[in-house]
């Protein structure tokens, strides 16, 4: 593990985190990638709670059909589907102050939005097909910092190095809850209740990626850019 002491600040921090989570889903985005982690999120410290935001499956028993979602502390230490590995990530001041009014103003956007799966599938030989409504956790972090406009930013290694993001921690969440003096929040325990039987799971995943397919063929004949 280690860890750096966090700079002061007026406002409180804004974090990216990415992890990998010993899952089928992580070890099959972490080998297209060849990236230690898979998954990228956007933290807030809100008092004294952590609030984690990205684009992610919405239920446990449907890992292909998702969206943008306030990841709630299970979802990074259930026995099922553990995280194997979490780095924090500090940006700049500016940045920072950026990231909060992006979210603030789109937040009703993308409450609306899918998880792009194309795009993922897409992500791991270095390609995009973005959407103005359909994201993946890297899609959505890139366009809440900034830098999804910037050439050769497409995986998530990518949009660390543009985002001028630093390392202050790497550890598992215990340790990560520590080194913040937060608590992750823990308002999204039915995550893995709500499961769905198989045939219905099935169904959720294929009219998800029917519906965000059909949103990036109609943004192309349409000739819409991609959400800036």
């Amino acid at each position: 593990m280690m860890c750096h002491t966090p700079l002061p600040s007026a406002a409180p921090p804004v974090y990216l985190l990415s992890s990998s989570a010993d899952t089928v889903i992580s070890r099959l985005i972490r080998f297209g990638t060849q990236a230690r982690h898979g998954h990228l999120s956007v933290v807030y410290r809100v008092g004294d709670e952590l609030r984690v935001y990205s684009f992610a499956r919405r239920r446990w028993s449907t890992p292909l059909d998702g969206g943008f979602v306030e990841e709630g502390r299970e979802r990074y230490t259930y026995s099922g589907g553990r995280v194997t590995s979490l780095a924090l990530y500090e940006l700049p001041a500016l940045r920072q102050a950026a990231v909060r009014a992006r979210l603030a103003r789109w937040r009703p956007l993308f409450e609306g939005c899918l998880y792009n799966l194309p795009d993922a599938v897409a992500n791991a030989v270095g390609l995009r097909l973005a959407s103005r409504r359909a994201f993946t956790c890297v899609g959505f972090c890139s366009l809440v910092l900034g830098v999804n406009r910037e050439p050769g930013v497409v995986q998530l290694g990518e949009v660390l190095a543009a985002a001028g993001a630093r390392r202050v921690f790497e550890g598992e969440i215990d340790g990560l809850e520590a080194f913040t003096g937060a608590r992750m929040w823990d308002g999204d325990s039915a995550f893995y209740g709500r499961r769905l039987p198989k045939h219905r799971a099935v169904a959720a995943v294929i009219a998800g990626q029917a519906r965000a397919l059909g949103r990036i063929a109609g943004e192309r004949l349409a000739g819409r850019a991609p959400q800036r």
